[in-house]
């Protein structure tokens, strides 16, 4: 790709770790508000989940990048040139698209996993998520969608478990 750019694997993770932080932060201060004025219980259950997942994964990223002992390897690309954008827009004397300037980019980073560390942090995060939803649900601040998101959320953190664990 034109304008590709060799990363550290650190420098790449430090960018997306810092989205992930402020994701993170947000929708957790968002649940924390919701709950102190019982708003919405799908809305609190979703942001808690939703920061919950995205802490769980900087937090893993962060031990696989700590315990590797392999080098980490990144990449980012970008493309410059004519973009056509296709819009929704169906109405008489519209085309349907725009076309213009525009740049695209495009990033990797490569990590070999070699401890367990991530995985079983994964793992007790799952059970944490598990006895937390547990707790609202006892004090009546779930509903039925709400226990359903963290239902499925711990399923998707203990697949992560599973899928952290080194190959051999």
């Amino acid at each position: 790709m034109e304008g590709e750019t060799q990363l550290s694997g650190r420098v790449t993770f430090l960018i997306v770790g810092s989205l992930f932080l402020a994701i993170t932060i947000a929708m957790g201060a968002l649940a924390l508000h919701l709950y102190r004025t019982y708003a919405n219980a799908t809305a609190m259950a979703a942001c808690t989940v939703f920061s919950w997942g995205f802490g769980s994964m900087l937090i893993s990223m962060a031990l696989v990048l700590l315990t590797s002992r392999k080098k980490v390897r990144g990449r980012l690309a970008t493309r410059r040139g004519k973009v056509t954008v296709r819009l929704g827009n169906r109405s008489p004397g519209s085309n349907g698209h725009v076309t213009g300037d525009g740049v695209e980019a495009e990033g990797e980073a490569g990590v070999p996993i070699t401890s367990v560390v991530p995985s079983l942090f994964l793992a007790a995060s799952s059970i944490g998520l598990a006895f937390f939803g547990l707790f609202l649900y006892g004090r009546h601040r779930l509903d039925l969608i709400g226990s359903g998101m963290f239902i499925a959320f711990v399923i998707y953190i203990a697949n992560w478990s599973r899928l952290a664990w080194p190959r051999k």
